[in-house]
């Protein structure tokens, strides 16, 4: 799991903590060099897992 958001998720969780600022903002994936071969996002064979808003 990746936490996304303005205050820290506590210390237990920090490893996997993206601050991000507070009110709306985009989330973007850069991925650099995909692979060609399955599993690969450029033929289909994976996609990109979707992002779910927990809380409030």
């Amino acid at each position: 799991d990746l936490y996304i958001q303005k205050d820290s998720p506590g210390k237990d969780k920090e490893s996997n903590w993206l601050p991000a600022p507070g009110g709306d903002f985009i989330l973007m994936l850069r991925m650099y060099w995909p692979q060609e071969t399955d599993p690969s996002i450029i033929n289909g064979t994976w996609t990109v897992p979707a992002a779910r808003k927990v809380g409030t």
